[in-house]
């Protein structure tokens, strides 16, 4: 695995992650109160897609080193 594989490994596992932050927010939070839930899910959601970004970032870099 080169590095640049071993680092879209890990930003794949901080996008579960993030995921798994939100699912728990959805169970939680939303039931007892919307508002919240869309205010605490702010932080995940804009984390998920700088992640998606950079996943999609570096595999552009991977293909054109190929």
């Amino acid at each position: 695995m080169t590095n640049e594989e071993a680092i879209i490994a890990q930003t794949i596992e901080q996008l579960e992650l993030m995921n798994r932050v939100l699912e728990h927010l959805r169970k939680e939070v939303l039931p007892k109160n919307v508002k919240m839930f869309a205010l605490m899910a702010e932080g995940p959601l804009d984390e998920i897609q700088r992640l998606h970004d950079e996943i999609e970032r570096r595999t552009k870099m991977l293909v054109a080193s190929a």
